[in-house]
This record gives C-alpha cells, sequence and structure tokens, in this order.
C-alpha cells in the first residue's frame, strides 16, 4: 500500500511539474517600448512582471516592435504575447487585468481651458500607430478625430508645435514622457476614460497553454504579496481582478 501511495505521488508531481512544459520553450514575448513599462534596457513594469512570471532559466525572450506589428506577430503565432491592451476577441486574454490606468491627452496648458469648455471632436488630436482601434472604446472613438504617429516623440512634438490640440495614450505612460521634457511646465493632462488593460496571447492551442501559466503565476505572485511589491516600486497600485 505504502509503494501505491509512493507511486501515485510521484506520478502526481510528475504531472505537475510537466504542466510547466507541455510547450517549448523559450516564450517569446514582443512589445512596443513604453517609458517606465518596458524600456530597451530591460527595465520598466512589464519586464519585471515577466521576469517574476516566467522565472525559470531561459523560460522567456523579448523582441522589441512597434505596436502594429507587435499585433500581428501575436495574430499570426510568430509571437506568443504582448501587451497591455483591452479586451480583444482576436486573442487570448490573460484572466487578470494588468494595469488599470486612465486614459488621458496631454495638452498646451493655453489649451487646457478650451478643450475644457468645448466637445473633444472640435480638436484634433494624435496617437500611437494602433491605439485607435486597440485602446479606444467605441464611445471614444465617435469623438476622437486626428492622426496616427509611430512613438511618443512625434506625438509631443505634433502637440509643442501646435499641428494637433492633443496627445492620447495612457496616463503613466504620458505622465514619464512628460517627466523628460524640457517645457514640461507648458503641458497638462486630461483624463477622458479608463481602461482596464490584460496581456494578449496568440489565438492557438499555444498560445492557451502559455496564457494559462501565466495566469496560474500571477496568482501565485498575488497570493505571496511579490506582485504588490511590483506595482509599488513603480508607484502603482495592483488592480483589482475582474474576471470575464
Amino acid at each position: 500500500m505504502k509503494y501505491i501511495c509512493l507511486i501515485s505521488c510521484l506520478l502526481f508531481a510528475s504531472q505537475c511539474v510537466s504542466n510547466d512544459h507541455v510547450f517549448e520553450k523559450p516564450i517569446r514575448w514582443v512589445t512596443d517600448t513604453w517609458p517606465n513599462y518596458t524600456e530597451q534596457d530591460g527595465s520598466g513594469l512589464y519586464h519585471d512582471l515577466m521576469r517574476a512570471i516566467f522565472h525559470k532559466n531561459k523560460e522567456f525572450n523579448v523582441q522589441y516592435a512597434p505596436w502594429l506589428r507587435s499585433l500581428e506577430l501575436v495574430k499570426s503565432g510568430a509571437a506568443d504575447l504582448t501587451g497591455a491592451m483591452p479586451l480583444n476577441a482576436a486573442y487570448i486574454m490573460s484572466q487578470h487585468v494588468v494595469l488599470s490606468q486612465p486614459i488621458s491627452i496631454l495638452v498646451g496648458k493655453d489649451q487646457k481651458q478650451l478643450i475644457s469648455q468645448r466637445h473633444l471632436s472640435s480638436f484634433a488630436g494624435v496617437w500611437r500607430s494602433g491605439y485607435y482601434n486597440e485602446l479606444l472604446d467605441d464611445e471614444l472613438k465617435k469623438h476622437v478625430k486626428g492622426v496616427a504617429t509611430e512613438n511618443a516623440d512625434s506625438g509631443f512634438n505634433l502637440v509643442r508645435h501646435k499641428r494637433v490640440d492633443y496627445f492620447i495614450d495612457v496616463r503613466t505612460i504620458l505622465s514619464t514622457h512628460l517627466a523628460k521634457q524640457a517645457d514640461r511646465e507648458d503641458f497638462t493632462l486630461i483624463d477622458i476614460s479608463h481602461l482596464n488593460l490584460y496581456m494578449a496571447f496568440s489565438n492557438d492551442e499555444r498560445g492557451r497553454k502559455v496564457a494559462a501559466l501565466f495566469d496560474q503565476r500571477f496568482s501565485q505572485l498575488t497570493a505571496s504579496g511579490k506582485l504588490q511589491e511590483i506595482y509599488a516600486k513603480y508607484d502603482l497600485e495592483q488592480p483589482n481582478q475582474q474576471q470575464f
């Protein structure tokens, strides 16, 4: 009887271990570069989050690409995950909210009162390529008009030189980039919406397995208190979780 119990325990343990190894490693993470989240020197919230979740040796690698390119790589299965982004049926989404933030617009201080008094659709804006479809909800899309740009520097410059009225993005990304500008006192931020953001995985069997591992370890980090420490490092609160 002891031998039967021992064999059963060994089989159970091996099954638990194998659940982490049912797909080929490394996990392929592709991301745009965002200040305070995915700096190319390896710093930022998402870098710390990924290292804590996929903590085993050589368990993941990272590739940097513009946002639209990142989405296409995950959609085609050439990469396993990207994010964070709102819920999207084209991908397998994490069960956990990884970021809960206001959506804001950066405006010149001389424009703040005018923009606050009039409807947003009266003004022209700029956003990172891909954000209009992936970041804005249907209600905001009715009012946001303007053009796309490839990076935050060009977005800031378009507002700075009054080619557009505002630059739209997640508040912490705007505020982090703004803090680095010599003329930062000339700008201000206005919150216009709020979003819960999730990690997005390729919509295939491999993506489902990577997502399951991500969710499992995210829960473990939450229970241990480690996740709260990571968010606190960046002066962010760990998001309240909403199942879908």
